[in-house]
């Protein structure tokens, strides 16, 4: 019976494409950290214009 095993470029190629998907999801992650900050720091800009309007309107 044959064994199914990879020659050494096959492995070193292996070894990269998993080492690029975890890279691409390292990267995502601090996409998504990076967007939910935004989206805060947005927040927390626009709350004090929403008093000021609201205020200002009565």
């Amino acid at each position: 019976m044959r064994h199914n095993t990879m020659s050494p470029a096959e492995a070193r190629e292996f070894s990269d494409r998993i080492r690029d998907m975890r890279w691409e999801r390292v990267e995502a992650r601090a996409a998504r950290r990076q967007a939910v900050a935004a989206r805060r720091a947005g927040r927390l800009r626009s709350v004090p214009a929403r008093l000021t309007r609201l205020l200002l309107s009565n």
